[in-house]
C-alpha cells in the first residue's frame, strides 16, 4: 500500500471551494487489491462507534461519498438494490468530506456537523446502506485514496480484492457473483460513468450555487481527465 500522508489539517481537507488545483484526479492511491483492508473507527448516524474490523467475517462493499457528490447520489438506488440482492455481503458508505460544498451545504467544522450531513443521504436521498461518518480530518478517507466516490470489495477475511477510483455498480456486481462462483475477481474493469444532468443539478442545487459555479469553472479539466481519451484509468 502507498501510504498518504497523515491528514492533520481539518480546513484544508474540508476546503470551501471545488477545484482540481491541488488533487491528483487521474490516479487512485490508499490500499491496493491484494493488501489488507486499512481498519479504521467511525461513527453510524446514530452516534455509536464502530470499526471496520467489527464486520469481518463477511464480504464488505466500501464505498465513499457526500451528500454534495452527485457521482455518490446518483448510484445510491442501484447500490441499494444490490445489497437487497446480496444479503450475504455488508454493504458500507464511508461519509467524507463534501465533494462540492456551498452556502446550503458547506464544508465540516464539527463531527456533528459531518453526521448532521450524512442523515441528509438518508432522508432525502433513500440510502438504506449503513452510513460511517469519518472523522474531521478524513483518516479513513486517506487510508482508501481520498477520492470523492471510490469502492472497495472486501473479502471475509480483510484483504481488499477490487477497487475502483469511481464507483461502477456493474463492476461490483460482478465482482460479487464471481467470489459467489469461488472465481477469482481479479481484473474486472470498472469504467467511469458520470452523473446524468437532472442528479447533477439537483445535489449541486442543493449545496448552493457556489458549488454549481466552482463545478462550471472546473469542467473543462474534468472533462480533460475522464474523457474518452482518458479511458476507464483505473490503477
Amino acid at each position: 500500500m502507498t501510504e498518504p500522508s497523515a491528514a492533520t489539517d481539518a480546513p484544508a481537507y474540508n476546503y470551501r471551494h471545488f477545484s482540481l488545483d491541488n488533487r491528483t484526479m487521474d490516479r487512485l492511491g490508499g490500499v491496493g487489491v491484494a493488501e489488507p483492508a486499512p481498519d479504521f473507527t467511525a461513527t453510524r448516524i446514530d452516534g455509536s462507534e464502530v470499526a471496520l474490523s467489527d464486520y469481518r467475517g463477511k464480504p464488505v462493499v466500501l464505498e465513499t461519498g457526500s451528500v454534495t457528490c452527485p457521482m455518490y447520489a446518483g448510484r445510491i438506488t442501484r447500490m441499494n438494490a444490490l445489497a437487497h440482492r446480496f444479503p450475504d455481503v455488508t454493504f458500507l458508505v464511508l461519509y467524507v468530506r463534501e465533494a462540492h460544498p456551498g452556502e446550503r451545504i458547506g464544508p465540516h467544522h464539527s463531527h456533528a456537523d459531518k453526521i448532521a450531513n450524512a442523515r441528509l443521504a438518508v432522508s432525502q436521498d433513500g440510502e438504506a446502506r449503513t452510513i460511517l461518518v469519518d472523522d474531521e480530518v478524513g483518516t479513513a478517507h486517506h487510508r482508501y485514496g481520498a477520492m470523492p466516490n471510490t469502492v472497495h470489495v472486501i473479502d471475509a477475511g480483510g484483504v481488499v480484492v477490487f477497487r475502483a477510483m469511481w464507483n461502477d455498480p456493474d463492476a461490483v456486481e460482478t465482482v460479487l457473483r464471481r467470489m459467489q462462483a469461488g472465481q477469482d475477481p481479479a481484473g474486472v474493469p470498472a469504467r467511469f460513468r458520470p452523473a446524468g444532468a437532472r442528479v447533477l443539478f439537483r445535489v449541486l442545487h442543493r449545496a448552493g450555487w457556489q458549488a454549481l459555479w466552482d463545478f462550471a469553472t472546473s469542467l473543462g479539466r474534468l472533462a480533460w481527465l475522464h474523457g474518452p481519451r482518458s479511458g476507464s484509468r483505473q490503477p
